[in-house]
């Protein structure tokens, strides 16, 4: 595929100056993405993601964000505190949230938190929540950071010039500590953490040279690659990140196993690898990722234990401690982002749809203003504890909306050829036609809780929508009016790789296309054209890696959950019931007729099974979705077995009453004995002895800034 020249998509709907700032940063791309995505204010996504979205922007604006400009103002970090990372997670959040839905109000508070921020900025340019002789200790350039990440948000949002200048002062100061012969990054920060705390500021650092061209910036951000090669202080053989992922080093064994700290040096590396175009930078991120859907991402699309990597799609059975840190699921996803621009690939969109439907759905509240720490498998959910008092949050309360936010620009994007639809959702999007024409796409559909999508062409009359136009102004209810105008460009739609039943078609006609790949339809385009396409939302049995006798249902990209609101413990054994079961029946014991499922061996590889799900239409309105799933059921010995049917519910709705009493499991052993259905008090392994409960904010006080859970990020 040829590399994309994105600018006529990204700059839909753009002001002239914004549009100038985006040509100037292709100017510093020495090698192009593959896919480049629409301009997230041109999207309107509605339904379950649509709710999903509203809810954590409107969380996300709710924030007190002068309590995170206080830490900067008060240098309250000393000591080895990490509150200077909060001021640029949730600032690159509410950037994210601004795009979408770019009201006077949202960029007020924009404007006012940048204000805020940069009245602490030092003489010298420098921007800490540390005190100057606590320099490049602990948390100090991790906080920095963020900082830098939020002002680049805030000047790709407003083009704002003195904000970006703002920038190069902050990062003019690190480079004269930092720089080549200087003090080494991978000497600073937290030495259990291998410096990837420190060496992570590599992202923003290509970020700023790619908006303002300074060579310095690129020479510091090459220095830190390198750094990554050399023995330090803190590891004798170095972090060896390009190295260890092109050698196929497993993710625990590389530099060191924090999780998302590690995903954002090599967000890091990707960065650098657009701006240099040397190919180890993409080949070991590329590498690295594809080990991490191998050996640590899990069934919901998240990893970690205690934040850390363990092998946990091997591991995922376990009452793991700590497992999926929301920190965790949010950069995966950016991560997914990163990979699926980068190569075009459409398993990263697949990934993506996982993570966003099970494992981030799953970790907010949802009123949007409060998530999970930690999201298990089977147990219980617990809301996040209030971390860090001073800021009132938590590092996964400021970084789930990061992930969820990346969802707008993912939906749709664009490749040389024309748009390319990612995500299956109700909504319209608006951009420009490869040929320069307005043009929208409108998908109407229910998926993933139904089956069918229609999305329909338009090429629009009146012109582009402007930045801040509401997005109502998207939706027509009126009849459109005729419209004559065509073009020939490539439409193509991600086909999962898990749907191997699908049905595509053009106004009426037959597509061909592969599973997992996208199906490209190149024609002239009319006014009006309607594509079709059938999902296979059968339920799939899958088998966990690390547990043959473990199995899951999922349909579709969403996974499946037993509920104690809708099954009880009991006394008996049962074991999925697959579609196609085989029978025997035989009347030879005393005259009677007996029917009966012998056993089968266990396949070295998971073949496609499938099972009979019926939709529950009565169930608590805070469930999304549910189903009734049948199971074998041994009455005794080897015959008479008969089938029973249990309720699952959709992952992200299992538990979701965040108390003690609503128990939820995954993964069923097979057997599933029923007296044993769901661990209890799951919570206690999650934190530590003597620690209380976490409760949602309003509902009862969390824990006093004397007694509060703490925790290095």
């Amino acid at each position: 595929m040829k590399n994309l020249n994105p600018l006529p998509f990204i700059l839909a709907g753009l002001s002239p100056s914004l549009a100038a700032q985006a040509g100037a940063l292709a100017n510093t791309y020495v090698v192009q993405d593959q896919l480049a995505p629409v301009s997230a204010v041109q999207a309107e996504i509605r339904g379950f993601t649509g709710r999903r979205l509203d809810a954590c922007i409107a969380g996300v604006m709710d924030k007190d964000h002068q309590l995170y400009t206080k830490v900067f103002q008060e240098k309250l970090d000393k000591g080895g505190l990490f509150a200077g990372e909060f001021w640029g997670k949730w600032f690159t959040a509410a950037a994210l949230a601004y795009s979408y839905q770019p009201t006077p109000e949202y960029r007020a508070i924009l404007d006012q938190a940048v204000k805020d921020l940069l009245q602490s900025q030092e003489a010298d340019g420098r921007i800490s929540a540390y005190p100057r002789d606590e320099s490049f200790v602990n948390w100090d350039i991790w906080g920095r950071k963020y900082v830098l990440l939020g002002l680049v948000g805030y000047y790709d949002q407003t083009g704002d010039a003195e904000v970006l200048d703002a920038a190069c002062r902050a990062l003019d100061e690190l480079i004269s500590i930092a720089g080549p012969g200087r003090q080494k990054l991978t000497e600073t920060g937290l030495k259990v953490l291998g410096s990837m705390s420190s060496t992570s500021i590599l992202e923003p650092m290509v970020l700023i040279y790619q908006r303002t061209g300074k060579k310095e910036y690129l020479a510091f951000a090459e220095h830190i690659a390198e750094l990554f090669s050399e023995p330090n202080a803190y590891t004798e053989k170095g972090m060896r990140l390009v190295e260890d992922a092109l050698s196929g080093v497993p993710p625990v064994n590389i530099s060191s196993p924090k999780a998302y700290e590690i995903m954002s040096c090599y967000e890091g590396l990707i960065e650098l690898y657009r701006a240099t175009g040397k190919p180890e930078y993409k080949d070991a991120a590329v590498a690295f990722g594809e080990s991490l859907i191998e050996r640590e991402i899990m069934v919901v699309g998240s990893g970690s234990s205690s934040e850390l990597w363990c092998d946990g799609a091997f591991r995922q059975t376990e009452l793991l401690e700590q497992p999926m840190e929301t920190c965790v699921t949010a950069t995966w996803m950016k991560f997914c982002v990163q990979l699926l621009r980068l190569t075009g690939d459409p398993k990263w969109a697949d990934q993506l749809e996982i993570s966003l439907y099970n494992a981030m759905a799953g970790a907010m509240g949802d009123n949007g203003n409060w998530w999970a720490y930690y999201s298990p498998l089977a147990g219980e959910r617990m809301p996040s504890p209030m971390q860090m008092p001073i800021c009132q949050s938590s590092c996964c309360v400021a970084s789930g909306p990061r992930g969820m936010l990346t969802t707008p620009g993912w939906s749709v994007m664009a490749d040389a050829s024309g748009p390319v639809v990612n995500l299956y959702a109700p909504g319209n999007w608006s951009f420009e036609s490869p040929g320069g024409q307005p043009m929208k796409l409108t998908q109407e559909t229910t998926y993933p809780e139904g089956d069918q999508i229609k999305l329909v062409v338009h090429f629009e009359t009146g012109g582009r929508r402007s930045v801040g136009a509401p997005k109502q102004d998207m939706a027509r209810t009126e009849p459109r009016p005729p419209n004559e105008a065509s073009e020939e460009f490539t439409l193509s739609l991600r086909i999962p790789a898990w749907s191997k039943k699908t049905e595509l078609t053009v106004n009426g006609e037959p597509v061909e296309f592969v599973p997992g790949e996208y199906a490209r339809i190149t024609r002239i385009w009319k006014d009006g054209d309607t594509v079709s396409v059938k999902l296979d939302l059968r339920g799939r049995i899958v088998r966990a890696p690390g547990n043959m006798n473990a199995m899951a249902v999922m349909r579709g990209p969403v996974v499946l959950a037993l509920d104690s609101r809708f099954v009880e413990k009991a006394d008996y054994n049962l074991w999925l019931y697959p579609e196609n079961t085989e029978w025997t029946e035989q009347n030879e014991l005393v005259g009677a007729k007996f029917r009966y499922v012998l056993p089968q061996p266990i396949p070295t590889e998971m073949p496609d099974t499938y099972i009979e799900l019926k939709r529950v239409e009565e169930k608590p309105d805070s469930v999304w979705m549910a189903f009734e799933v049948p199971f074998l059921y041994r009455y005794t010995h080897f015959f008479d077995h008969s089938v029973k049917t249990l309720v699952m519910c959709d992952y992200a709705s299992a538990g979701n009453e965040f108390s003690s009493e609503n128990l939820f499991r995954t993964w069923l052993p097979q057997p599933l004995y029923m007296g044993d259905l769901f661990p209890e008090n799951t919570w206690r392994i999650f934190y530590r002895e003597g620690d209380e409960r976490p409760v949602f904010p309003g509902a009862q006080s969390l824990h006093t800034e004397e007694n509060t859970w703490n925790k290095s990020d």
